[in-house]
């Protein structure tokens, strides 16, 4: 078992790693063809509706025919669609591969979540799922160092190209991945009549502070290039330094997020870490200085995504096994449908003129604010549930009456 861990974490490292050398690029590849804020904006919102609305059909899909054929098919098809972005730099032709290449790139997160929780124990899901983030944001970090400098170095296009190389060499570890397929009917994918009142509620809860949160962070998180190019005239290289040093101090508390979360509680953990990030949303309103705002943008990005792994492992305890694809699916298509719209805001609210972008992290601030509701009334209704305190042992908070017990299945 260990061994097929270690595969399907080579496989999302490598993916994170070219990915991100893509991304850090790609918008500024476009900025030199010409094309505008809104036209950019645009083009990141199809790619999120694609991720919602076809990715969510897809995760369907792999609990029909098995997750490992559905995750090897997008796999190949994802270097095709980067290829023809590439290659057909049109604002109308973009937006459509856009949004299938958005679909099949958001599968590789919700399919191997699942494929982590049939893996693992509630003794290791918390550590697995901790090292799984921080090494695709570790990943991250050379992917953006990479991307930026050999777009500075050999152009940005060569660059584009280079990481669709780099990209198929994920191929290695994911043929050799072995999991089981838990195959079921589509009628029996779409019944949820097993999810209980309390299933229910905490459900409730996580899909709200994920519309929340991916509204607020899709004003402008898929745009961060954009916005060191516009406020501070950072080259490429400079860029993909500055969001490496994101990227590395969230690896690094992705991988210990479960120790933290052990020894203060994973919700305490995560609401403080999520109150946090409301005054540095506030401060990059205010900064105009550039190594002062890469560090406030860095803190903030770790506070966030520092605290993601730790409600995805308690929300994937709660639910029935068979329903974690399809709830990580409902979770994406929620997600980003709000991220897409949010993305296509982002041309019209910063337009032209560089001031716009201080209306942009208000509106963001006051979504996160929002977040930060839910993620207290989490705290206050979870914190010592015995499944929480199952998969983050060792805590200070005294124990309940009553022995943890397993996962509701």
């Amino acid at each position: 078992m260990r061994a097929r861990i270690v595969e399907l974490l080579v496989f999302t490292s490598i993916s994170a790693l070219t990915r991100d050398m893509f991304s850090v690029v790609f918008n500024l590849y476009l900025r030199e063809k010409l094309l505008t804020n809104q036209e950019i904006g645009n083009i990141t919102s199809f790619m999120l509706w694609g991720s919602a609305i076809i990715g969510f059909a897809m995760s369907l899909l792999a609990e029909t025919i098995g997750r490992k054929k559905v995750l090897i098919v997008s796999a190949f098809l994802f270097p095709l669609f980067n290829i023809g972005m590439i290659a057909i730099p049109n604002p109308a032709v973009l937006n459509l591969i856009s949004f299938l290449r958005g679909g099949i790139g958001i599968l590789s997160q919700t399919v191997v979540s699942a494929m982590i929780v049939y893996m693992t124990e509630n003794r290791n899901r918390a550590k697995v799922f901790g090292l799984n983030i921080g090494l695709m944001m570790a990943s991250g970090v050379f992917g953006n160092l990479l991307g930026g400098y050999f777009g500075e170095w050999f152009g940005l296009r060569q660059a584009l190209y280079l990481s669709i190389l780099l990209y198929c060499f994920s191929f290695i570890p994911l043929l050799r991945i072995k999991v089981p397929d838990y195959k079921v009917a589509i009628r029996k994918v779409l019944d949820f009549s097993m999810i209980n009142k309390e299933q229910k509620k905490i459900l409730m809860l996580f899909y709200c502070s994920t519309m929340t949160v991916g509204f607020g962070a899709g004003l402008f998180i898929h745009f961060g290039n954009l916005i060191y190019k516009d406020l501070f005239g950072l080259s490429s290289a400079a860029i993909g330094i500055a969001l490496s040093i994101a990227q590395l101090g969230t690896a690094a508390g992705n991988v210990f997020s479960h120790v933290f979360a052990r020894r203060v509680g994973p919700l305490q953990f995560r609401f403080w870490s999520e109150m946090l990030v409301i005054p540095l949303m506030v401060s990059l309103i205010v900064v105009r200085q550039p190594a002062l705002f890469v560090l406030l943008y860095t803190l903030r990005f770790i506070l966030m995504n520092s605290a993601s792994p730790i409600l995805t492992t308690i929300i994937n305890s709660f639910v029935p096994k068979e329903k974690i694809a399809t709830i990580a699916g409902m979770n994406a298509l929620l997600n980003n449908s709000v991220r897409g719209i949010a993305a296509m805001l982002f041309g019209m609210i910063v337009g032209t003129s560089v001031s716009g972008y201080n209306l942009l992290f208000t509106i963001s601030t006051a979504f996160y604010a929002l977040n930060a509701v839910f993620s207290f009334l989490f705290l206050i209704g979870y914190r010592r549930h015995p499944i929480v305190l199952s998969l983050y042992p060792n805590r200070k908070d005294s124990q309940p009456a009553i022995p943890p017990r397993p996962p509701l299945t």
